[in-house]
């Protein structure tokens, strides 16, 4: 539940800033820019870990659980 309210955040944000990119005049749009500066060097970064954390989690780590039991076939605990 807090993921989807994470997401929803996120989305409203991003159509907040691109109203106000299109709102705001030629000199307040300075401000907006650093922002978006920052999500520009931060993506990158995020990616890397991401990957990171992708090559070493290993197959085993593949399945997931529903309601607490597992569906795969491998898995002892059905």
């Amino acid at each position: 539940m807090l993921i989807r309210i994470f997401n929803v955040l996120i989305v409203i944000v991003g159509v907040v800033v691109g109203i106000l990119a299109l709102a705001l005049p030629r000199d307040q749009l300075v401000n907006l820019i650093v922002f978006r500066d920052f999500f520009d060097i931060c993506l990158p970064v995020l990616a890397f870990g991401a990957l990171i954390k992708y090559l070493f989690a290993g197959r085993g780590s593949s399945h997931h659980h529903h309601n607490g039991h597992c569906h795969a076939p491998e898995c002892s605990e059905k």
